[in-house]
């Protein structure tokens, strides 16, 4: 039973599924899941992929299997798989993953369940987070390394991606990931982008101004290595969702729009920064 700070008994908000794939990450991966599993909130359930890891992941993940709903630790598919089958197993009404090497802030969850309470109508929501490096630190290779999330439409996402969209970040409702289609699973890179594209098409992306998650940079994660498979799923991305001349003409003008959107936003992100209004803090190993 969830109390407030007077122990008055308040409604149990939506139960949330997080699948954490992982392969090789045991560096991060007791760090992620901790921040998981120290988040307190009462109708968690929390699934672990590995896909077979020769590193210590596997004993990680035993030292906290008593507070997870399933873990297995065999070869899969791939990132995309990994999740997807975490997902089948899964229970929830939210549906949210965090990769091994990444975190969740103090009272993420706890924010995430809120909003969904309050905005029965949302389907998915975009909230804040920021890049941390190697050694947790706030990451020094961009002026603006965070987001407050982005109200994204179908249109934004086809034209002007993800900018402003971190997965970590974005819950979304189980209902809708299934009518959606769920996760495909051939793709290695862009496979939440192409999610929230089809989510994003069923109804606009609700925003939760608020920091939850933390995004690891580093010399081994996929943003860093697979450029060129990157580069080729975007191929495909254009291919899915437009799909004709006159569409890719408009979309360019409407890229235009979307960029001096955020152009803006940023500036107003940077803002808040300088000004000490948003904090961007050390995430500890």
């Amino acid at each position: 039973m969830q109390t407030d700070h007077k122990g008055t008994a308040l409604p149990l908000l939506p139960k949330i599924s997080i699948v954490t794939p992982s392969f090789n990450q045991g560096r991060y991966l007791e760090q992620t899941m901790r921040s998981v599993l120290e988040q307190r909130y009462e109708n968690l359930e929390y699934i672990v992929v590995d896909g077979g890891s020769t590193d210590e992941s596997a004993q990680i993940i035993r030292r906290y299997e008593g507070q997870l709903a399933y873990w297995c630790s065999q070869p899969d598919g791939g990132q995309a798989d990994a999740i997807a089958r975490g997902f089948e197993r899964s229970t929830g009404e939210i549906l949210g993953w965090l990769n091994s090497d990444d975190a969740y802030l103090p009272g993420a969850l706890r924010s995430v369940g809120q909003f969904f309470a309050d905005h029965p109508e949302s389907e998915a929501v975009s909230a804040g987070a920021y890049k941390i490096d190697e050694n947790g630190r706030p990451w020094a290779g961009n002026r603006v390394p965070y987001t407050l999330g982005v109200a994204s439409s179908f249109n934004r996402f086809r034209f002007f991606p993800q900018e402003g969209v971190y997965q970590q970040a974005t819950f979304f409702r189980r209902s809708a990931y299934e009518a959606a289609g769920g996760l495909d699973r051939g793709l290695q890179f862009i496979m939440d982008l192409d999610l929230f594209v089809r989510l994003a098409a069923r109804k606009r992306f609700g925003r939760l101004p608020r920091l939850i998650a933390a995004f690891r940079m580093h010399g081994a994660s996929k943003t860093s290595t697979l450029s060129k498979v990157w580069k080729a799923e975007l191929n495909i991305f254009q291919q899915r969702y437009i799909r004709s001349r006159r569409v890719a003409v408009a979309g360019r003008a409407l890229r235009l729009w979307y960029k001096t959107l955020y152009f803006g936003y940023r500036c107003l992100l940077l803002g808040l920064l300088r000004t000490g209004v948003v904090k961007l803090k050390a995430v500890e190993l």
